[in-house]
């Protein structure tokens, strides 16, 4: 008798443990992601004027209509805003962004940067009633830079080195977002000179709505250039959910 009881508890205790391995729910767990829209920036060895770039370098050439090599993003001037997506099912935590800038004439390794900022909204800044859900201009978010290996030039020009463009990483602490469509708006320093931003390449099959807010004035302008809307390169990583 004792021999049978002792089976029957080993049974009842084997049903119970494999019936809540049955009933439990697979906790979803975050992945590693990327967005990237840069794709486009850099346009290959040789320039439409048929100059070879110095080598392990690209250009990143201005092609006619356009004909401004960056817009202005020095934060006590002016600030920049463009659009990114959070594709519905997802939820992201946001770990970093990364913008590209050059300073004419400046080649060291790293671009003299010192300070940046930004703000996530969750519509368009410049119209009324935008809900800012993130940032603000007084946390400095920079980290670091580095060179991309690309030269910003102008369509025509036979040779210019004077642009080099760099990769700046922005810290984001704590920034979690839903499915939906954002809008980040930055502005940075640099320790000595003026820098810019680099324009994509008018692209008619991508939305090209990036705008420029004038800080003293406080008044936004759609930024074109050669007649075309523009939009400027970023990339963010961190981790996301699905649902």
């Amino acid at each position: 008798m004792k021999a049978r009881f002792f089976l029957c508890l080993m049974t009842v205790a084997t049903l119970v443990f494999s019936c809540k391995n049955d009933d439990d729910e697979a906790v979803p767990q975050p992945e590693a992601f990327t967005y990237s829209a840069v794709t486009g920036m850099s346009t290959g060895t040789t320039s439409v004027a048929g100059t070879s770039v110095p080598a392990g370098y690209n250009w990143s050439e201005v092609k006619a209509p356009q004909s401004t090599w960056g817009l202005n993003g020095t934060i006590t001037d002016r600030m920049l805003a463009d659009d990114f997506q959070v594709p519905a099912g997802e939820k992201w935590n946001i770990q970093n962004f990364y913008f590209y800038a050059y300073q004419t004439g400046f080649s060291g390794a790293s671009l003299p940067i010192s300070e940046f900022y930004f703000e996530i909204y969750s519509s368009d800044p410049s119209v009324a009633g935008a809900v800012k859900v993130y940032g603000d201009t007084t946390s400095n978010r920079y980290a670091s830079s580095e060179e991309t290996k690309w030269y910003r030039i102008l369509q025509g020009q036979t040779d210019n080195t004077t642009r080099k463009i760099y990769k700046m990483k922005i810290n984001a602490p704590d920034l979690n977002l839903t499915a939906g469509t954002y809008w980040i708006k930055w502005g940075s320093k640099t320790s000595t000179g003026t820098h810019f931003y680099p324009q994509f390449p008018h692209d008619a099959s991508k939305v090209n709505n990036a705008q420029q807010f004038v800080v003293a004035s406080s008044t936004w302008v759609n930024l074109d250039d050669g007649g075309q809307r523009v939009s400027f390169p970023f990339e963010i990583s961190g981790t996301k959910l699905k649902n």
